[in-house]
């Protein structure tokens, strides 16, 4: 269906490409075809590039190009070009080489790989995935998708065979209804374009659900505005959406003959423009086949297939419906219309009155204004919507003034029916006017209507026919997103649980044409904020993640395209902020004024300019910028700089609808027409303003940014070779400027520099703990600590990983597929373990069994075979003997019984007191007391517990100081000795201790040796470490008096000091020193004895 795409149609054709659901296994399965590969051209992975530039990274591309090597790998990322050709690239055995390959297998690079590694990460690491495709249009980014899609929806199938199971019957119809979704809505949704044959006009994204074992369970479709403007208007050299053409080309006579069509394009206005365009890679009428298999694989009956192709139908119709300008009696301008033929038909299909869509087409219901004789109690009613024919200067549609500057009279049309009547007071009873009774249409005199009435006015012939281009846009627009949900439907997830989710996005690629509008300024939008999320994962957050955790790391510079996306979404100063304003606004010249404000909001920015803004960079004294066409703005996106024109932005913008059509199309009695315009229900109340398309558009892409961000992304960077769409062809001037504003280079160098993989210690050590015999089962240290064991338990080298703060960082992928393969392995022995034991367990109970049965039948046969013995011979004519013979026997068994009572009586006992202790040890783990050494709590226990409670109490006390002492830095080392140390001396001695255990030795109580004078003092004296400084009392020998004193202890000498000057009294080293006696009570007496040349001498101090 496609030339735009990767392989075309390779990937199209469900009997060659991995969409095929039928038996995977062969009774002689070729080899799979890779012959291409065994000769290796170029560099597939391009982290071994050298030189690393922009030139040899293009050069390796073409090398490989020329020799169909279109997938080339750039680190994280999947670089693929388009051949613009078929290539055996994606067949099943080549789908089964990629699947069951083993981890450390090595296979050139291809999007198969890439989509196994995203379904493998989903399945084994319960991580959800996504996969974005993103390029210019026309690289095959819809093709790319639809491959991924059909991978991964065939990768979660068991064995060979297992396909026929009708247990799968379900997922098979899940995965049917998933590919085929992708044919129809590219059907309804794409086009040709100067870019791309098969160009996706919306954006899409899928999330594929799946289960535990890795089969698609379900798929959620998300659409991104739909370019509805092509379905009125293309471009020279451009199509219409696929789906008009495959009806024309495809659909039999019968079903023609039903929607009142015809095979010749010519018939009809919107497709005259693409009439000579013939496509070698596209084949109508075999797409509409695919098609239709589609609509009923998706559940569609044979009736609502009928009622989609009316409304395709209707639309092509309605684009043949002409006006033709008349005059009305009071001199304003109307219209009716041409070809009546065409509306019949059109009604036909619809099942509506040809005069309510006449009227609907041609006329306009419009409030005049307030109501002025209304009474002060009712409120005003509101203004019209902008759909409701806004006024515009003199003349609006069949409305025209008497002078300028005066307000327009509006006057009815002559030929006004009684259904327009009506039409008119079914608005008024939706608006909910409070002043209905007084509103009235004028009547056949030709009086004009008072402020605050409803009133019919005729539309221009121009008017009518944008009135019937609106209709037709959101008649095409809304089957569309219809489509979009009942495809939803059929694929929604039938069962509840917990499930994984892959998510896959094929959005617009980035569009630069000779007349760029809001369509295209909408969807280089989109790839903006796309860009900008490729960037932040591959090469913004790893580079911070790197700083960030500790590693060694060198910039490397890549162009940011915030600024522009600020540019555009900006609250309130933005691009898009300011066409909202504009379009709330109104008026004539919304899209000059809205021009204007853009160049007065936006004019500073380095990435803007218009005519009558200047570059950033130009020099000031330019009166214009010539470069830049009249009614036009500049806009320097990521891919280059796009001009837009602003003709329609505001119309575009508002994207309403009127509510005369409305009304018509909720009153026709096609069945799909209700659901479509369901604003039009006269009795629905709410009136509430949709927001504008762009605003809707800025919501939608936030939040499919964020939904991106939440997933582990994996990334297909497509390339454009040529403009031609021809294969063979390798522009390299074309392939570098993609390459360069894609960041290939920059990414390869980020990643060539940093680590293959990260993940926090945690998640590590738990995903690998069975690796070593220190993690296994569990580890109760530190996660670090437990992932530095596990590494040097295993065979890799420490070059390999690389420690940050707080995650592990490991080098290349190819130590981390054999982590995973030591795991496998491991998992192997592990299961292999679990099911010995659980058979071991099994064989055993079967034998316990079967050896209880033998005793039992081995018990009653012995008793049977004695008592037929001994009623024959032993017991013959002795009765009495017979009798004793049965007591003793009674009396053994009796004695057998007891033992067995007292053995039981044992195992209950012993399994009673295991029991206990074990609720002891339990109960003790969770009601441990606090973790603080100086807790005195305990749980209680048993008596017959209380040994082992004591033995536990000293072995967790022991536990909780290890833990306490842990957290010492040097000082708190030191400080804890020294306390340790004053326990041994003090501890029972003196009184005094415990009050001063809880108060931490300073030494310097009195700041000492921040002292200028002290410094100069201690030099002098040799006395620079101080190891006590206190006011204190010296009691003196004569008096006994208490006199204060500075007394100083360093670790040279002791110092008794005047407080004040700091004069030297005494200095006594601390060799003199012999002994130091202190009072065992409250008091703070301390004796120094100290050794003098002829006697000793004693100093009492009494410490404060």
């Amino acid at each position: 269906m496609s030339s735009g795409g990767v392989p075309s149609a390779a990937a199209t054709s469900s009997s060659q490409c991995c969409g095929q659901h039928g038996s995977r296994g062969h009774s002689a399965r070729r080899a799979p075809p890779l012959a291409i590969h065994e000769q290796e051209v170029g560099v597939a992975d391009t982290l071994q590039l050298e030189p690393l530039t922009e030139e040899a990274f293009v050069a390796n591309l073409q090398q490989r190009f020329k020799r169909d090597l279109i997938y080339t790998s750039a680190g994280d990322v999947l670089v693929s070009v388009n051949p613009y050709k078929k290539l055996a690239l994606y067949s099943l055995d080549v789908v089964e080489a990629y699947r069951n390959r083993p981890i450390l297998s090595h296979l050139p690079p291809h999007i198969f790989a890439l989509a196994d590694k995203a379904h493998w990460n989903l399945r084994e690491r319960n991580e959800e995935q996504c996969v974005v495709v993103s390029g210019e249009s026309g690289s095959g980014k819809t093709e790319a998708a639809r491959i991924v899609l059909q991978y991964v929806t065939v990768a979660g199938s068991g064995p060979s065979g297992a396909q026929q199971d009708p247990a799968l019957a379900p997922i098979k119809l899940i995965r049917d209804r998933l590919l085929q979704a992708g044919p129809l809505l590219e059907a309804f949704g794409n086009a040709k374009t100067h870019k791309n044959d098969n160009s996706s006009r919306f954006g899409k994204y899928l999330d594929v659900e799946f289960d535990f074992k890795g089969d698609p369970v379900g798929g959620t479709f998300t659409s991104y505005l739909l370019e509805k403007s092509r379905v009125t208007r293309q471009l020279a050299g451009e199509r219409n959406f696929h789906i008009f053409y495959q009806l024309l080309t495809g659909a039999d006579i019968q079903l023609l003959k039903s929607l009142k069509l015809h095979r010749n394009i010519d018939n009809y206005a919107f497709l005259r423009p693409s009439r000579p365009l013939s496509m070698e890679t596209i084949d109508d009428k075999r797409d509409f086949q695919v098609t239709k298999k589609a609509l009923e694989t998706l559940g569609f009956s044979a009736e609502d297939v009928v009622q989609i192709f009316k409304v395709v139908a209707s639309v092509l119709k309605l684009g043949n419906i002409g006006f033709t300008p008349t005059s009305n009696i009071d001199g304003t301008e109307g219209c009716t219309v041409t070809n009546d033929y065409e509306l019949f038909e059109v009604c036909g299909l619809l099942g509506t009155n040809p005069m309510e869509l006449t009227s609907a087409l041609t006329q306009r219901t419009i409030l005049a204004g307030p109501v002025l004789d209304s009474p002060s109690t009712n409120p005003a009613p509101p203004p019209p919507p902008p759909s409701c024919g806004s006024l515009r200067g003199v003349k609006s549609g069949g409305c025209s003034s008497s002078a300028a500057g005066t307000p327009p009279s509006f006057v009815p049309s002559s030929s006004m029916s009684s259904t327009a009547s009506r039409d008119v007071y079914e608005v008024c009873e939706m608006l909910q006017h409070s002043t209905l009774a007084r509103l009235t249409l004028a009547d056949e005199r030709g009086s004009t209507s008072t402020a605050g009435e409803l009133v019919v006015a005729d539309l221009s012939a121009s008017e009518a026919t944008a009135s019937r281009d609106i209709l037709c846009r959101a008649l095409y627009s809304r089957l569309f997103a219809w489509l979009v949900k009942q495809v939803n439907d059929a694929t929604r997830v039938r069962k509840y649980g917990k499930r994984k989710v892959l998510g896959i996005l094929d959005i617009y690629g980035f569009e630069v044409f000779e007349q760029n509008g809001f369509e295209q300024f909408i969807i280089n939008f989109c790839n903006e904020k796309l860009q900008q999320a490729v960037a932040d994962c591959t090469l913004r957050q790893r580079q911070e993640e790197m700083l960030r955790e500790g590693i060694e790391w060198t910039p490397v510079d890549f162009f940011n395209n915030t600024p522009v996306c600020e540019l555009i979404e900006k609250n309130n100063h933005g691009i898009l902020a300011v066409l909202d304003e504009e379009s709330q606004r109104g008026g004539p010249g919304g899209d000059e004024s809205f021009l204007a404000r853009l160049c007065h909001t936006c004019g500073s920015s380095a990435y803007f300019e218009t005519r009558n803004c200047a570059p950033h960079s130009a020099p000031s004294d330019l009166p214009c910028n010539t470069s830049v066409p009249p009614n036009c703005f500049r806009l320097r996106h990521y891919a280059g700089t796009v001009t837009y024109g602003v003709t329609g932005f505001v119309d575009k913008n508002n994207d309403t609808l009127p509510l005369d059509l409305s009304l018509a199309m909720f009153r026709c009695e096609h069945p799909l027409l209700k659901n479509l315009f369901p604003e039009g229900n006269p009795k629905r109340t709410t009136l509430k303003r949709a927001a504008s398309a762009g605003t809707q558009f800025k919501i939608s892409v936030g939040a499919l940014m964020g939904n991106l961000q939440s997933k582990t992304p994996h990334f297909v960077r497509c390339i454009k070779p040529n403009e031609l769409k021809q294969p063979r062809i390798f522009e390299n001037a074309l392939v570098q400027h993609q390459v360069r504003y894609l960041c290939l280079v920059q990414t390869i160098k980020v990643r060539k520099s940093s680590f293959a993989h990260s993940e926090s210690y945690e998640s590590f050590l738990h995903r690998y703990k069975m690796l070593s015999p220190h993690t296994w089962p569990s580890w109760r240290g530190s996660a670090v600590e437990g992932a530095s064991y596990l590494l040097r338990d295993l065979p890799l080298s420490s070059p390999h990983f690389a420690f940050g703060r707080t995650r592990i960082f490991v080098r290349g992928e190819r130590t981390v597929a054999e982590l995973e393969e030591f795991r496998r392995q491991r998992l192997e022995d592990l299961a292999a373990l679990v099911q010995k034991m659980w058979r071991g367990y099994r064989c055993r109970q079967r034998y316990i069994l079967m050896r209880q049965s033998q005793i039992v039948i081995a018990s009653a046969w012995r008793s049977w075979r004695e008592w037929q013995i001994g009623k024959t011979r032993l017991f013959k004519g002795k009765k009495n003997l017979f009798c004793l013979y049965r007591v003793a026997r009674e009396e053994y068994r009796e004695l057998k019984r007891r033992k067995q009572i007292e053995w039981a009586v044992q195992v209950i006992q012993t399994h009673y007191l295991q029991w206990r202790r074990r609720q002891f040890l339990q109960r003790l783990c969770v009601s441990l007391p606090s973790e603080s050494p100086m807790c005195r709590e305990w749980p209680a226990a048993a008596k017959r517990l209380s040994d082992t409670s004591l033995l536990l109490r000293r072995i967790h006390h022991k536990w909780r100081c290890h833990k306490y002492r842990l957290k010492f830095d040097q000082t708190a080392r030191n400080r804890m000795r020294e306390k340790v140390t004053a326990s041994i001396i003090f501890r029972d001695r003196k009184a005094s201790y415990p009050r001063s255990v809880s108060h931490p030795f300073l030494g310097d109580y009195v700041r000492l040796r921040q002292n200028v004078q002290w410094k100069k003092i201690c030099v002098e004296t040799n006395d620079q470490y101080v190891v006590f400084a206190d006011i204190i009392n010296k009691i003196t020998r004569s008096s006994g008096k208490f006199v204060p004193i500075l007394f100083v202890l360093s670790t040279s000498s002791m110092l008794i000091l005047d407080q004040r000057t700091l004069q030297i009294k005494y200095r006594v080293p601390a060799a003199d020193i012999y002994r130091l006696s202190l009072s065992p009570y409250l008091d703070d007496v301390a004796i120094f004895h100290i050794k003098a040349v002829s006697l000793s001498i004693e100093f009492i101090f009494f410490f404060l």
